[in-house]
């Protein structure tokens, strides 16, 4: 606690009238100073006639007497008036800066503090303060809750005070059956409201600063995430719509960018080309794995480029050296799955490095899952991994539904997982809507199972072979 406070004791000290006036017009610091300085001239004013109207009673009372004539204590009021409209006229026609405005009304409040002294001095005001008390009071805790004084500033004031009035009350001496000790604590408690104004305001200020802050620095986050996405989802193949070999996916990110990438790779512009698919998930979250994930997208695109014929087996061992090649230090886990489609010989070949398991759809309905042929990417760079090939028939009405582990994993409110058997009893049923394929079926039971919550990235694909083309 102790340190707390003496943290938040630096930080207000250490706060200037710049840091205060951040986002502040100039305009805004001189309307408040008039205003300031108005309404301590009508309270003021206030505290003037009813000392007029006492003053002979007060006299009475005290046994004092005036040491000023009538004629001086008029002109001591307008020297007080003139302290006050002089303050307003250069608020209004010299227009200073915010930080000279600030100042400005600090030394009125010491030319008010100087008048309240001469008066108490002359028998004006009579005891030790008396009306001074109040004067200063109204002034300072007015000034520090309209004007942006620093905590340094404010108690500057108020010691000042304290000195000068503890100085006059040596030389002037107390009033009769007050004693020297209470009087000096009246002057140290009427700043008192003043100080704490001041340091909660600012702290107050602080924090809006600090927030203003954060929030530019967050928008600026954002948008930088944005751009990120929108290059992450770049990288991401256009579904293909035409030919014997055609395929649509769906994709969502937990945050705005994850670690799931789908690669695609048609090789001839013919209908009947192969193509090549690789559905990666890199393990992780957000910005690392999505950066991980674009690396890999240029060595999928080199491996595909120079090898026309690569198969999926051999694709993933090639991914899997560069891997563990390019991140010895920092291991990433990578789980994918590479197929390979040619309509020529209606066929599709699989190999499944340690990810879900695939699920392939006859033109009959049959449902036949397709488990992993071998570990996951990335684990041991001096080993030399292989990954079996799976063949399978692949015809006209035939689809291979691949998905990452946010659908099989995403949860209910019962922490129950979707699992394998939630996609296979939506593939399994007919088609509810014509023009929807599975990766938008699956994604919305997945949605009314989690009731839209989402605790990982979701990317699902469909890779089909169209009837009657």
């Amino acid at each position: 606690m102790r340190a707390k406070l003496i943290k938040f004791w630096k930080a207000a000290i250490s706060t200037r009238t710049s840091d205060l006036l951040q986002g502040v017009e100039d305009s805004a610091v001189r309307q408040s100073g008039v205003q300031f300085i108005a309404m301590s001239m009508l309270l003021g004013a206030v505290l003037i006639v009813m000392r007029w109207m006492h003053l002979s009673s007060m006299e009475l009372m005290t046994g004092s007497t005036r040491a000023i004539s009538l004629s001086g204590a008029i002109g001591l009021e307008f020297c007080w008036a003139m302290v006050y409209l002089a303050g307003v006229a250069v608020l209004v026609v010299w227009k200073p800066n915010g930080i000279w405005a600030s100042r400005l009304t600090a030394i009125v409040v010491v030319l008010e503090g100087v008048v309240a002294l001469v008066r108490w001095g002359v028998g004006f005001d009579p005891g030790p303060g008396g009306n001074a008390l109040a004067a200063i009071l109204i002034v300072l805790t007015l000034g520090a809750s309209m004007m942006p004084w620093t905590p340094r500033l404010t108690l500057s004031l108020s010691g000042a005070w304290i000195l000068v009035a503890t100085a006059t009350l040596v030389l002037v001496g107390p009033d009769q059956g007050v004693s020297l000790a209470a009087t000096i604590f009246g002057y140290i408690t009427v700043v008192v409201p003043a100080n704490m104004v001041s340091f909660f305001r600012t702290t107050r200020v602080r924090d809006q600063f600090e927030l203003r802050f954060l929030q530019t620095r967050y928008d600026g986050i954002e948008q930088e995430l944005q751009a990120a996405k929108n290059i992450h989802e770049r990288a991401f193949p256009q579904p293909r719509t035409t030919g014997l070999v055609r395929f649509a996916y769906s994709y969502r990110p937990m945050s705005q960018i994850g670690g799931d990438y789908l690669f695609a790779s048609v090789f001839g512009e013919d209908d009947d080309a192969s193509v090549l698919l690789v559905l990666l998930d890199v393990s992780g979250h957000g910005i690392p794995a999505a950066l991980t994930a674009n690396r890999l997208q240029g060595e999928l695109m080199q491996l595909a480029g120079e090898n026309q014929g690569i198969e999926p087996d051999e694709l993933l061992a090639s991914l899997d050296r560069y891997i563990c090649l390019t991140s010895p230090e920092a291991p990433v886990l990578v789980t994918g799955i590479a197929m390979r489609v040619d309509p020529r010989l209606n066929q599709i070949r699989i190999a499944n490095a340690g990810h879900p398991s695939a699920i392939l759809r006859d033109s009959h309905g049959g449902i036949q899952e397709i488990d992993a042929t071998g570990p996951l990417m990335g684990i041991d760079p001096s080993a030399s991994v292989r990954w079996e090939l799976e063949t399978m028939d692949f015809g006209p009405g035939d689809a291979l539904i691949a998905f990452t582990d946010g659908i099989t994993e995403a949860m209910n409110s019962e922490y129950e997982m979707f699992g394998i058997e939630g996609v296979r009893g939506t593939i399994q049923s007919d088609w509810l809507e014509s023009g929807l394929r599975w990766p938008e079926l699956v994604r919305r039971a997945v949605d009314r199972y989690c009731e839209g919550a989402v605790n990982d990235d979701m990317l699902i694909v469909d890779v089909y072979r169209p009837r009657g083309v």
